[in-house]
């Protein structure tokens, strides 16, 4: 059981903050619920749960494990699938498996694909472009969290193992 205050993954939101732990009458049956608030966006108010078999709330990663996943960025891209709904599919999977490196290599595999288009004078597909701007901030945002910094320091951070690392 998290506490009250405590910082949490939680899922496709990202880094929450445990508020309150207090009964919802959610589905008709007064049950315990954490009430979180988006540690990105504190306008959004989340209720989870707090006993749930497929929970989507996960500890914080450790600065250590923030530091390896970083390294996926020194890492060549996965192979781009060249049909837009392929690539949303692989997006999805990546994004609801939570698991950080999967997700952190699949922000590799975009980002070098946008420098490469970039540097042809091209841009990114929308829906490639739209699902980097949702997925990036909430990695960067739990990467600066467990390492003591900001979000522009894990993006510059992470740029510069893409472009050392061609």
């Amino acid at each position: 059981m998290y506490s009250i205050g405590e910082k949490v993954f939680y899922g496709v939101h990202g880094v929450c903050i445990i508020e309150d732990i207090q009964e919802q009458n959610f589905t008709g049956k007064k049950t315990p619920y954490y009430t979180l608030r988006s540690y990105q966006n504190e306008s959004m108010q989340l209720y989870h749960p707090v006993e749930c078999e497929n929970s989507k709330i996960e500890p914080v990663i450790s600065a250590e494990t923030a530091a390896e996943i970083l390294e996926v960025f020194k890492d060549p891209a996965s192979e781009w699938q060249d049909r837009p709904t392929s690539r949303n599919y692989q997006y999805r999977e990546a994004i609801n498996s939570s698991d950080h490196f999967e997700i952190a290599q699949m922000l590799n595999t975009m980002l070098r694909k946008k420098y490469e288009l970039a540097r042809a004078d091209k841009k990114m597909p929308s829906l490639d472009a739209q699902n980097l701007l949702k997925v990036s901030p909430i990695l960067y945002a739990e990467l600066a969290l467990s390492l003591g910094t900001t979000s522009e320091r894990i993006a510059k951070k992470i740029e510069e193992h893409i472009l050392q690392n061609p």
